[in-house]
């Protein structure tokens, strides 16, 4: 059939059944038939789906590539480790840049690219022991998208 529809098919698989399953889904696609994938694993979905369609109380939040949707959901951000946690903060505040701080050495930075908080970090001569951009997350965003939407509300008896 030229459309196929899968209902949560990785739930119960051991990891080479989901390898198996994900490829099956590509071959199909390969062949220019269109695969639906309803499922709630969304750090899989990042690996099997190209384009994304998520729907709450039957009206359509969102159509379009996975990709697009996990960067529209999340701001990009950087984990920085330093032992100068104050005068990193402090030059990185003057750039514009969000500061929170994870742990005693650590930052989580939004609104500067890594490359240039390694480049203040050397202008203003601070040590650092880890600079690490995160990766735009599915869930993340998905989580973002429908934190106001009640029927993905957590703890919610219905």
């Amino acid at each position: 059939p030229p459309v196929l529809l899968f209902d949560e098919p990785l739930n119960g698989l051991d990891p080479e059944g989901v390898l198996w399953v994900r490829e099956l889904f590509r071959r199909l696609a390969a062949e220019g038939r269109t695969v639906f994938v309803s499922s709630h694993l969304m750090s899989e979905m990042e690996h099997t789906a190209d384009e994304l369609i998520v729907i709450g109380r039957g009206e359509l939040i969102a159509a379009e590539s996975v990709t697009a949707f996990a960067e529209r959901g999340t701001r990009p951000t950087v984990t920085v480790r330093t032992p100068d946690l104050a005068q990193l903060t402090a030059a990185l505040s003057e750039e514009g840049a969000a500061v929170a701080p994870y742990d005693d050495r650590t930052l989580k930075v939004t609104g500067l690219s890594a490359a240039r908080i390694g480049e203040l970090a050397f202008r203003h001569r601070i040590l650092l022991e880890e600079l690490t951009p995160q990766t735009a997350s599915l869930e993340a965003a998905f989580m973002e998208l429908t934190a106001e939407s009640p029927e993905f509300l957590a703890g919610d008896a219905r």
